[in-house]
């Protein structure tokens, strides 16, 4: 009979930052293994209860859509982000533009009126006006249409026929751009409705699971109340000593607390000041932006008080200089620099058993996380383009 499997502790050195790497591909086998001990978990529950395996992969499946829902929206709020300063872009480029414009005219008026009051001939008048109203390419040389043009009221006729047309570009690029941050505004109200409800279902199932399934988790092992959260009297014990060492108390079951900061100025990837950043509970010179670093503390408080241990963290807010140096390490396998997640402060790389897909640390992260806001992007999991068990990110 196999030992009952035990929770990792952050000071062993086979779980801790000393021995895990997360600018480490894993490899084909790595990842096969990895998966093959997930599925041996869940099998291992499924034959010690049926009831206990149903309620937990309804968990399972809800966590999933939970995680599905937060990747989502943070790419909604991205494109909302994106759409709507490249809106106010358009709208500088018009301001400029129009400044442009309006001397072209100016100089085009003038000539206008001169060639006007002064007694230029029909002919020359003519000729001007069908140079204007003709289109660009059908126009030849303005001199020959033209002949009495200067230099620069030639130069004035054609900028205003090319910013005129650079002008109806930037208003139907700026109304796109507004039009791509309302629908993303949209389906953010959308999606954070519908997780918000998707979460509470979760928190309503997971606490009847407690309740109802208590006897048989006992009866199924560590394995099984490891996921479901059920603190055994060791796990409080220990929990309790973590509390004291930090000197204040902590209630999971308040929720969310408030974040260290209430700083909110975007600063650009990789350039945040400390002031605008927050520490992680028990995570020594880790930090993150403090929403995250708030949601971030009570997800690790909970699993502390479930496993005696808080969550192991090797990477979080990483600064430009950081991001050059880790592209440099992994090549195509990292983001460029100044597009990371870790540069805004909403990513980890976390260890300890959570940095693999087949440990009941990563099980309890896919479960509980989204209830944090935090979720695995498709990209970082087994199947996707880049699989990292370790890698996590906050919605925001």
């Amino acid at each position: 009979m196999q030992p009952p499997w035990q929770p990792p502790r952050n000071d062993d050195p086979d779980n801790g930052p000393t021995s895990f790497d997360p600018d480490v591909t894993l490899s084909t086998t790595e990842l096969g293994n990895q998966v093959a001990a997930a599925e041996q978990i869940w099998a291992q529950i499924t034959a010690s209860n049926t009831g206990l395996a149903v309620a937990l992969k309804e968990l399972q499946g809800l966590a999933t859509q939970s995680n599905a829902l937060l990747e989502s929206l943070t790419g909604a709020r991205a494109t909302e982000q994106a759409a709507t300063a490249s809106a106010a872009q358009a709208a500088i480029e018009l301001g400029v533009l129009k400044g442009r414009l309006d001397r072209a005219r100016a100089i085009v008026r003038e000539w206008a009126f001169q060639a006007y009051a002064e007694g230029g001939s029909g002919g020359e008048l003519l000729s001007f006006l069908d140079a204007m109203q003709a289109e660009e390419a059908e126009v030849g040389d303005p001199l020959g249409d033209i002949s009495y043009l200067t230099d620069q009221r030639v130069r004035a006729v054609d900028e205003v026929r090319v910013l005129t047309k650079r002008q109806d570009e930037l208003t139907a690029s700026r109304s796109a751009a507004q039009k791509a941050a309302t629908d993303a505004s949209a389906k953010i109200a959308r999606e954070k409705a519908a997780l918000d409800a998707l979460v509470r279902t979760q928190q309503t199932k997971l606490a009847a699971l407690q309740k109802s399934h208590a006897a048989d988790v006992a009866k199924a092992g560590p394995i099984a109340a490891y996921l479901a959260g059920i603190q055994t009297p060791a796990a409080k014990a220990a929990y309790a000593k973590l509390v004291n060492v930090l000197g204040r108390t902590f209630d999971s079951a308040a929720g969310i607390g408030k974040p260290c900061s209430t700083a909110s100025t975007a600063y650009p990837n990789g350039m945040y000041p400390t002031s605008a950043l927050c520490p992680l509970w028990q995570a020594p010179g880790e930090m993150l932006s403090p929403r995250a670093a708030a949601a971030f503390n009570a997800m690790t408080q909970a699993y502390a008080k479930q496993t005696g241990s808080p969550i192991c963290v090797t990477d979080s807010y990483r600064s430009l200089s950081q991001q050059y140096v880790t592209k440099a390490k992994r090549g195509r396998f990292a983001a460029r620099p100044g597009t990371s997640r870790h540069g805004l402060g909403m990513a980890l790389d976390l260890c300890g058993g959570i940095n693999n897909f087949g440990s009941p640390a990563h099980l309890w992260m896919k479960q509980n996380a989204p209830v944090y806001g935090w979720f695995h992007p498709s990209w970082a999991g087994p199947g996707g383009a880049t699989p990292e068990p370790w890698h996590w990110e906050f919605a925001g």
